[in-house]
């Protein structure tokens, strides 16, 4: 087999979102010998764990707006120009950004990985002009292409390992989670505490569900952030005046994250979507994969990727309306039958159409395609 191309890998953001797990996932699995360099555009604790993974990664800091995503653009372009890569993989709308100014005039390609919705529209579209290809991890995401770039578009679905893990175990960690009373029901929610995740969506439901279940209790999973810090003291205040502070808790960051889905009887993914920005989108999230993979049925909104992802394992519907989430919710936890059947769905979905063996092969045929059309455009110049 001739010699992978050398690939440099450009992340928009340092934090601990699915974007990055998926970078770090599909590094790990590429080796060294397809890797010429990592740049991460801001310092975080993904750069921490890539280096404690043995994956050495630069930070060049990048605003979110001009004039300092050009000065990031020429310090991003003498990188690029130092290692010499055959292709740069951008891993986001923002590395997408920096990529397209920074190599602008070079014989380097960038293929840009789409992981969301974010600043599509004229924005998105005229960076995937100036991309040689376009990989989005759902066809949802690469809708916004029009016209020549739809040609250069490719689908990627995100890929999981085969997961082992003990339902019961992560049951008695959740339950401890709670304390005494003890919950007969838990749902939960596995994500950062952002305004587009959708805990107030669950906080307004939760009282009509604890009508039927009193004894429901309901996670929020996940680390609070910046820049959105003070929200999760606001979702407190809503849980105070709502009555509910024995029925919700916070979590944190958990790196057991998946065995407390295992734990849980629903996973609820109801994010929301700026109509702006489109931040909040779920592009073919890996808590979806998770939960499904583990045997917990999903309920959430039939927005982005997520049909994409569940197909008919599990309980999607129309975005924003509350009513029928909170009845999809109920209609699982109510029917024992109808959980075993989505969750063995799900977790036969994953194994089958979403493995991380299936990912990385095709990413290898992305790159490879990326890097030798442009090869084969300089050879006939």
């Amino acid at each position: 087999m001739s010699k992978p191309p050398a690939v440099m890998f450009v992340s928009s953001h340092a934090r601990l979102g699915g974007a990055e797990e998926y970078l770090l996932r599909l590094l790990r699995e590429l080796g060294s010998e397809w890797i010429a360099g990592v740049v991460c555009l801001e310092d975080g604790p993904f750069v921490e764990r890539l280096r404690a993974a043995g994956i050495p990664a630069a930070v060049i800091p990048t605003p979110a707006r001009p004039p300092g995503i050009f000065r990031s653009a020429a310090k991003l372009r003498r990188a690029v120009l130092r290692a010499q890569p055959d292709l740069v993989h951008a891993n986001g709308v923002k590395a997408a950004t920096v990529c397209a100014a920074a190599l602008l005039g070079t014989r380097v390609p960038f293929l840009w990985l789409k992981h969301d919705f974010s600043w599509d529209g004229p924005l998105a579209r005229a960076v995937g002009r100036r991309a040689v290809q376009i990989v989005g991890v759902s066809a949802a995401v690469t809708e916004t292409f029009r016209g020549g770039t739809r040609r250069k578009v490719h689908v990627v679905h995100n890929g999981l390992a085969e997961l082992s893990v003990d339902r019961e175990e992560g049951r008695r960690r959740l339950l401890a989670a709670f304390g005494e009373p003890a919950p007969e029901q838990v749902i939960s929610l596995v994500a950062r505490i952002d305004p587009y995740k959708g805990h107030r969506e669950l906080l307004e439901i939760l009282p009509r569900l604890r009508v039927h279940f009193p004894r429901l209790r309901l996670a929020f999973i996940g680390g609070e952030h910046a820049p959105h810090l003070e929200l999760a003291a606001r979702l407190r205040d809503d849980i105070a005046a709502l009555g509910l502070d024995e029925a919700v808790i916070f979590t944190g960051f958990r790196g057991d994250a998946v065995e407390l889905m295992a734990g849980s009887d629903v996973v609820v993914v109801p994010s929301t979507v700026d109509e702006r920005t489109g931040m909040g989108g779920e592009g073919f999230p890996y808590v979806g994969l998770e939960a499904m993979a583990v045997g917990t049925p999903i309920a959430g909104y039939a927005e982005g990727g997520l049909p994409e992802l569940v197909g008919d394992c599990g309980r999607l519907v129309r975005p924003g309306d509350r009513s029928a989430l909170r009845e999809a919710i109920l209609e699982i936890l109510r029917d024992p039958r109808l959980h075993e059947r989505l969750a063995a769905c799900g977790s036969e979905r994953v194994r089958t159409r979403f493995s991380l063996d299936a990912m990385v092969a095709k990413m290898k045929e992305r790159y490879r395609d990326a890097a030798g059309t442009m090869i084969g455009r300089d050879g006939g110049s």
